[in-house]
């Protein structure tokens, strides 16, 4: 009878063995690409004042246009610079008559 316990218990050991992989991913207990991506996702920031949206990290660079208050913006790059303070790389949304398109652009935001 012992022989009989022995042989049942390794043929559902092994009978668990060969069927719980194919129910994993390839890879094992991995998490997919799509959900680290999600946790990584950083909601966009909400501009509290208007401000302009430049085409350099330079004081006297050209404005490409200006950022109402209440606009979400996306923060993409932080930089510092020595000489004119920290500067934000942003994506902001904008329209221009009835279509939506993101431009990119620096805004300066040291206290000078």
């Amino acid at each position: 009878m012992n022989l009989i316990g022995t042989f049942i218990l390794w043929i559902w050991l092994l009978g668990i063995a060969l069927v719980v992989p194919t129910t994993l991913p390839a890879g094992g207990a991995q998490k997919s690409n799509i959900q680290h991506r999600e946790k990584n996702i950083r909601s966009p920031l909400i501009a509290l004042k208007e401000f302009n949206l430049l085409s350099s990290a330079s004081n006297n660079a050209s404005i490409l246009t200006s950022v109402k208050a209440g606009t979400p913006v996306n923060i993409m790059k932080v930089w510092n610079s020595n000489d004119n303070g920290k500067w934000l790389l942003v994506n902001v949304i904008s329209q221009d008559f009835y279509q939506f398109f993101y431009i990119k652009g620096w805004v300066n935001i040291s206290k000078t």
